[in-house]
């Protein structure tokens, strides 16, 4: 007889698998995805609107408005009872085209003020930027995770520790390696996310959901 404790790791597990299954996809929609999303706006604001935009200019709004926010259609898609591996892709392509969007918007914005790219140099950028915010997140994730291991039973202290780290790898990622803070801090929750859902067992598993869900919507 399984108790509430196994059920509810059980399940956290669970859930992860089809995150795991689907990241391709949801790689494939949040990257090419927003740079197509980006260069079709951005066309299409230069061939609409009557200002005398430069094509800088209407990619730089076009990024801006590149990135997607499905909450509507994916409360819809649980309402019709949709697949949970479409709504697992589509929740998480939200996720990470806020983090693609922002990098987008970075390197028009820079265009804008004057600096030059080259296609091997906007290669070379987005790689930098993207991969560099991803590997800061991950080693964020890896040393916090190494760090719960000395904390037993306390979740004040555990909690703490994750609020923390996560504006400490903000700040490293934007202003310390000048790359996609945002980005960095969407792959450390993701790693989070992943790989210490089970640390948090009982009653600390319940403060940490709430703590992080009531800071969510304090900042909504």
């Amino acid at each position: 007889m399984e108790d509430e404790e196994t059920r509810s790791t059980k399940l956290e597990v669970a859930m992860i698998k089809p995150c795991r299954r689907c990241i391709a996809q949801m790689i494939l929609l949040a990257g090419p995805g927003v740079v197509l999303s980006t260069i079709f706006l951005g066309t299409l604001l230069k061939l609409t609107f009557p200002y005398g935009w430069s094509w800088k200019t209407s990619l730089l709004l076009g990024g801006l408005l590149g990135a997607s926010d499905p909450v509507a259609v994916v409360a819809l898609l649980k309402e019709l009872g949709a697949s949970k591996k479409l709504s697992t892709i589509i929740e998480g392509e939200s996720v990470m085209n806020d983090g693609v969007a922002i990098v987008v918007y970075t390197l028009f914005y820079r265009m804008v003020l004057g600096e030059t790219f080259n296609w091997l140099a906007i290669i070379k950028f987005l790689a930098q930027v993207s991969l560099g915010a991803v590997g800061i997140g991950i080693a964020f994730g890896i040393a916090s995770v190494l760090w719960l291991g000395f904390i037993f039973n306390d979740t004040v202290i555990e909690i703490s520790l994750t609020l923390a780290v996560s504006y400490v790898a903000y700040y490293t990622a934007q202003v310390s390696a000048e790359v996609s803070g945002v980005l960095a801090l969407m792959s450390f929750g993701m790693f989070y996310s992943a790989f210490t859902r089970t640390a948090f067992k009982g009653e600390r598993q319940q403060s940490f959901h709430y703590f992080w869900y009531t800071f969510y919507a304090s900042l909504c």
